[in-house]
């Protein structure tokens, strides 16, 4: 039998922490930009700059519609908030998370492609993101910045580790994107960068997702949504480790 569904929490946002956050999402995407601008980096165009935006842009199109699918709320009532959208008040460190996060994980990723990886390095790589999502997202719930609500699978301490493999997957998967497209874009073609996270980012999040998406608004017993969230943790895996195979058998080519 379905379940009622699930209610997203209201309430007002916490001033301090919010702005605290906020803020150390800016140090993090000045530090990628300074580094990029005083280093060999900037000889390869504007890539970080261009990629950190295109993901931030990315936040505005599909954060409102993946926080309903999955189930994540937000204060509504938000100083912080930069718009609202599909019944969700989105604040800065949204934007601002998403280009540090997905972007600059993707360009640094994409470097490190460059130089020839193994795939028990890429796998590393992989599960290195997935920590970090894990904490930067369980940071915001332990602050009551955002969390998820619902029957959330995995759910045990800081936010549902499901989320954080398909977080990470879109982050890995834009890497491996950049640097299979870079090589082909040159001069004003580096402007498709800014829609390259909304494409791959989406997309992926969105095919992962779909498993662990369907049981938590159909009301299904809680056994049937842990199978489901590891249905989407087992995706995630799947997808990361085939385009590690490639990265590594393209690495020995070289």
């Amino acid at each position: 039998m379905n379940q009622s569904a699930p209610v997203m929490p209201v309430m007002p946002a916490p001033s301090p922490e919010g702005m605290i956050f906020l803020i150390a999402c800016i140090i993090i995407v000045v530090a990628l930009l300074l580094w990029w601008a005083f280093s060999d980096e900037r000889k390869r165009g504007p890539v970080l700059p261009l990629i950190l935006l295109g993901a931030a842009i990315s936040s505005f199109l599909i954060e409102p519609v993946f926080d309903n699918t999955l189930l994540y709320w937000f204060p509504t009532e938000n100083p912080l908030s930069v718009y609202s959208a599909y019944g969700r008040t989105i604040p800065w460190f949204i934007p601002i998370g998403y280009a540090w996060f997905i972007g600059g994980a993707a360009y640094l990723l994409q470097r490190r492609f460059e130089r020839g990886i193994s795939v028990k390095q890429a796998m590393s790589y992989f599960f290195a993101l997935v920590f970090i999502d894990w904490f930067a997202v369980s940071v915001c719930e332990w602050l009551d910045l955002s969390a998820f609500y619902g029957n959330q699978p995995f759910h045990f301490f800081g936010s549902p580790l499901w989320f954080s493999f398909a977080d990470a997957t879109g982050g890995f998967v834009l890497g491996a994107a950049l640097y299979a497209l870079l090589p082909h874009l040159s001069g004003a073609r580096k402007l498709l960068l800014l829609f390259l996270p909304t494409f791959i980012y989406g997309g992926v999040l969105g095919s992962t997702t779909a498993p662990v998406a369907q049981a938590l608004n159909s009301g299904w017993s809680e056994t049937i949504t842990c199978l489901y969230g590891a249905i989407t943790i087992g995706l995630c895996c799947l997808l990361v480790f085939v385009i590690s195979y490639i990265l590594a058998k393209v690495s020995r080519r070289q």
